[in-house]
């Protein structure tokens, strides 16, 4: 009996002792419906943080003990828990969930919500679509990927700024681009530049392409993003999301085995499209006859009216603009460590990009590193935390109405000049044009380098009062220094006198932020669902901007200011303050039903004086109602749901007070005169009154959706919506007897109505073979309602005397206006008689809508094994493109139609006669004529004939990817390959650079100019990753 119970106490000490000690359990997830794997099903050790996600084949590797169980859970499947026990292999197929549709995603604030109880439209794109993309910007990774998101990029440089919209614009004059937010933090995402405070014109309509700050997010540090829509979306933040609000959630660790993931990517960029140019006739002036004028001399003139290249002894013809653009390289490496243990995990990342441009000298590096760390302190308090430091530094070259830029002189240049051969023996510049900087020559002596120091990151913590209380207490920061350096050498035509100018800029952003959340969730009778969010917030926004000046440089190629011999300076420092009272009220019944409100009380510091809080509401809700269809396998998920929300704008810092500025002169050419005048300072009262009882501007949406899944394999959804911004803050007129000409003032209206569209389908779920097919759509309609009494046209900005962009009550926000043909009631154009070209009308008009009729975006994916083939197609319908680049090449003789010269042209119009009627022109024009006036921006010209349609479809993105995974005992867990390819392919009508294209950049609200924009680019990469 003895031997008997120590027999026993040895067995159950053994049991006990395997059932503690813990195990690598392997297994694989597979479809119950045809036995396909399921890759990135979430396997988590029931009641703990432990946790992994399977593989691209099904598979999973989990350390469990023996007392243990594992849950699985992935969207729109049924939820499977399995005991550990004496297994070592735990295998299960998971079936479909034809009830729920359990997908969580982030919203305002930092909270998750399963999508399903939402009643207003959010759209989810999973950190593969950004890294997959081969973009270093996350702003223009989203483009094509999110219904009603317009990406607009400014330029193919390294570092070049992009604009986001959301559901079109719905302010005059402030910022109409969304929020962006990391995890819960705002984050600034300003486009800075470099510009004289008493500099006269619109500094972004030349210059350099200016990043804007999102550029410094690694992309690989990203899980996932949630682009929220409209004010119903981010309501909770208030003035600041008016335009919607994109939430960034970052990678964060796991406990388990420390696990190593190093990625390489190599990229190849070229010149995506350039107008087409002719490669016949050389350098010669305007003129009956052609002469021929070999360039580089005081008398020489831009134009390439001259004869035959083949026909000058001595002359040649040279690819100037095939063999200045280059292939550039962009090489990127990403290195991340992630860990932890069942109370803390943690996750390490460093990155590194080196980009070098298609236009020499031009380039990118950026460095970041970033750590995000969890940990479970006690049973009721959890701490999280996140930082990044980033430092981004580059070159960028000259852009837009510039003679020191790069399109500006190459693409005016004669096929019978060498560009390539830039400077004189004194180093100084040598081109077929004076008044033009050689590009060769102005990118090796006119650099502008910009470096910007970044940190950025957040403190997490959150205490449990009760089971179902907590509070939550989030502090961020996000602060950066960015200097830029702009030089222009002696000899520059950028300075009047020649004598070398050197910029000098640094911009310092420093913003606090902070939350205090109580949150609870109560279950009534297992019917009553309710979530609750009471919060205040504090948010304060400082700048300073630090510029100076020197010009006439004393001893060349010495940049330092103590070599000018003029110097000046400005500077200029900003603060604005919020804090703000909300709440999240969320009821849901039987899983079915789902209402939320929330509200936003706000106060800043830019309101005016007569009232500074506001308050912003929201009320939405969804019904799920296949909860109460019976069991089918057509409809198998059905929601509807109703939204209706205000959000609003605050004005701009200072807007409410008169403020003293800088008196300026100028004549539309030159920088003209300002304070300093001679040695004498001067200042005065502004034009613009102050005005105390400022408002925010208040946007209002309703929303309508329709969400629903058939045969398990289609979903569906369906957006409506209408939007009014209203006191939208306009310059209004007073009387000059005031002493000033206009006030701000709350007086302008503008709607923004339309449907966006989301569909996805398994087409195909076999066993080793799926095929999958998403498609976006949107289609917005923007209408101007009022401006303020007296008011009749509010510019944008300024632009171009020939052409502008305005808000024109009954028109669209943006218009292109200028100069246009006159016509009869027919709508002919009317000829001159005598000269047989076009009259121009007495007023200018409307030109055309910059922003497109609808926008699209379908991407197929294909896998097979570990193989993995997607395709992203990009469609953009309308949109007005002003080509003023072409419309000049046209004037010069430069464009590729333009060599057809040896011939007359009839301008297609009618021709008034002496009985009043119009017959049909027959007057016939030279050459020249047709092409610089009627075709040109020549004298005499209209600008309505360089007005394009900028419609395109493209391969936005092709990418081929393999996955190897090792043996489980092997160091090396897996490598994926993958072939990327980046507008491989573009089909459009525009003459000008890649129609996606902006002169002004992400830092402007204006839209569709092009004035020798730099061009787009297409790319070719490679990539490995490999995790250990």
């Amino acid at each position: 009996m003895k031997k008997g119970l120590l027999l026993w106490l040895f067995v159950a000490m053994s049991v006990l002792h395997t059932f503690a000690q813990t195990r690598t359990i392997t297994g694989k997830v597979t479809d119950t419906k045809d036995g396909s794997p399921l890759p990135g099903v979430s396997v988590i050790v029931k009641g703990t943080t432990k946790g992994t996600v399977t593989g691209a084949d099904g598979s999973y590797a989990i350390e469990a003990a023996a007392k243990d169980a594992l849950l699985f859970s992935f969207i729109g499947y049924v939820n499977q828990e399995k005991a550990v026990g004496g297994a070592t292999n735990i295998s299960v197929a998971l079936g479909t969930d034809n009830k729920q549709l359990n997908e969580v995603v982030v919203t305002a604030l930092g909270v998750s919500k399963e999508k399903k109880s939402l009643g207003y439209s959010v759209q989810k794109i999973g950190s593969d679509e950004l890294i997959n993309s081969n973009e270093h910007n996350v702003i223009q990774a989203l483009a094509s990927k999110a219904a009603g998101v317009q990406v607009i990029g400014s330029g193919g440089t390294p570092g070049a700024s992009t604009k986001i919209i959301i559901r079109g614009n719905s302010t005059f004059n402030l910022d109409n681009q969304p929020l962006i937010v990391i995890d819960g933090v705002p984050m600034d995402n300003s486009t800075n530049s470099t510009a004289a405070r008493n500099y006269p014109y619109n500094s972004n309509l030349q210059g350099v392409n200016n990043s804007n700050r999102a550029l410094d997010i690694n992309p690989d540090d990203i899980a996932s993003v949630t682009v929220l829509k409209g004010p119903a979306a981010a309501a909770l933040y208030g003035a600041n999301a008016a335009s919607g609000a994109i939430i960034y959630t970052t990678k964060r660790g796991r406990s388990g085995a420390t696990r190593v993931t190093y990625s390489f990517n190599a990229g190849f960029d070229k010149v995506s499209k350039l107008p087409e140019e002719q490669k016949i006739y050389s350098q010669g002036p305007v003129g009956a006859t052609p002469v021929y004028d070999p360039g580089g001399t005081g008398n020489s003139s831009p134009y390439s009216w001259g004869p035959a290249v083949s026909s000058v002894s001595g002359a040649k013809i040279y690819n100037n603009t095939d063999e200045f653009f280059k292939t550039a390289t962009n090489f990127t490496h990403d290195l991340s460590v992630i860990g932890g243990n069942e109370n803390t995990s943690f996750r390490l990342s460093l990155n590194r990009v080196d980009q070098n441009g298609i236009v020499p000298t031009t380039d990118l590096q950026r460095t970041t590193f970033r750590i995000n760390a969890d940990s479970k302190i006690s049973e009721r308090l959890t701490m999280g935390v996140s930082a990044s430091y980033v430092l981004t530094e580059g070159t960028k070259a000259q852009n837009g109405s510039n003679t020191t830029g790069v399109m500006l002189p190459l693409m005016r240049a004669p096929i019978s000049w060498n560009l390539a051969d830039y400077k004189n023996a004194d180093g100084s510049s040598k081109n077929y044009y004076n008044a033009y900087d050689n590009p060769y020559w102005s990118l090796y002596n006119n650099p502008y380098k910009d470096k910007t120091d970044r940190f950025y990151g957040n403190v997490n913590t959150t205490f449990k009062i009760l089971d179902w209380l907590s509070l939550t207490n989030r502090k961020g920061v996000d602060m950066y220094t960015q200097f830029s350096k702009q030089i222009f050498a002696i000899g520059s035509n950028a300075v009047s006198d020649y004598l070398g100018q050197i910029e000098e800029n640094t911009f310092t952003s420093r913003d606090l932020y902070s939350d205090l959340i109580l949150s609870g969730h109560k279950t009534f009778a297992d019917k009553l669902d309710v979530t609750a969010n009471l919060g205040g917030n504090i948010f304060q926004q400082q700048g300073q901007n630090d510029y100076a000046k020197g010009t006439q440089l004393s001893i060349p190629n010495y940049y330092n200011l103590n070599n000018a011999s003029t110097l000046y300076a400005d500077n200029s420092t900003t603060i604005k303050r919020t804090s703000a009272l909300y709440y999240d009220l969320e009821f849901g019944y039987r899983n079915q039903f789902f209402l939320t409100t929330t509200g936003r009380n706000e106060w800043s510091s830019t309101f005016g004086q007569s009232k500074n809080n506001f308050f912003y509401p929201s009320v939405s809700g969804s019904w799920v109602f296949s909860e109460i269809v019976p069991a089918n396998n057509v409809i198998t998920y059905g929601k509807v749901r109703a939204a209706i929300a205000a959000g609003g704008k605050s004005p701009s810092v200072y807007s409410t007070n008169t403020v003293y500025t800088t008196p300026s002169f100028a004549d539309g050419f030159t920088d003209g005169n300002s304070f300093p005048f001679k040695g004498q300072n001067g200042m005065s009262l502004s034009n613009t009154l102050g005005n105390k009882g400022l408002k925010p501007e208040r946007s209002v949406e309703k929303e309508l959706g329709l969400d629903f899944k058939l045969f398990s394999r289609v979903n569906v959804e369906l957006t409506y919506y209408n939007k009014t911004s209203s006191d939208i803050l306009v310059y209004r007129p007073i009387a000059g007897s005031s002493g000033f000409q206009y006030i701000l003032d709350n007086a302008g209206k503008m709607q923004n109505k339309g449907i966006e569209v989301l569909a996805s389908a398994d087409v195909l779920k076999l066993k080793d073979f799926t095929w999958n097919v998403q498609v976006n759509f949107a289609r917005n309609k923007n209408t101007v309602l009022a401006l303020a009494e007296g008011v009749t046209e509010n510019s944008v900005e300024s632009a171009f005397a020939s052409i502008g962009s305005y808000a024109i009550v009954g028109q669209p926000y943006g218009a292109l206006y200028g100069s246009k043909w006159a016509r009869n009631d027919a709508g002919q154009v009317v000829i001159n008689a005598t000269t047989g070209l076009p009259t121009i009308a007495a007023a200018s008009g409307n030109l055309g809508n910059p922003f497109p009729d609808w926008t699209g975006g379908a991407r197929t994916t294909f896998t097979y094994k570990n193989f993995t083939l997607s395709a992203l197609l990009d469609v953009r319908h309308g949109g007005k493109i002003w080509n003023g680049t072409y419309a000049r090449m046209n004037n010069l003789g430069r464009t590729k139609e333009s060599a057809d010269r040896e011939r007359t042209y009839v301008v297609p119009g009618v021709v008034l006669g002496a009985d009043g009627k119009y017959t049909e022109n027959t007057k016939t024009v030279t050459a020249q004529q047709y092409y610089r006036i009627y075709k040109g921006d020549a004298a005499g010209s209209a600008v309505e004939n360089s007005v394009e349609n900028g419609s395109w479809v493209r391969l936005r993105e092709l990418n081929l990817g393999y996955k190897y995974s090792f043996a489980k005992s092997s160091p090396v867990k897996s490598v994926e390959l993958s072939l990327t390819g980046r507008n491989l392919w573009l089909h459009t009508k525009y003459k000008g650079v890649d129609p996606e294209t902006s002169l002004t950049g992400a830092g402007s609200n204006l839209t569709g100019f092009d004035y020798f924009n730099n061009p787009g680019t297409k790319t070719y990469a490679v990539g490995v990753r490999v995790g250990f």
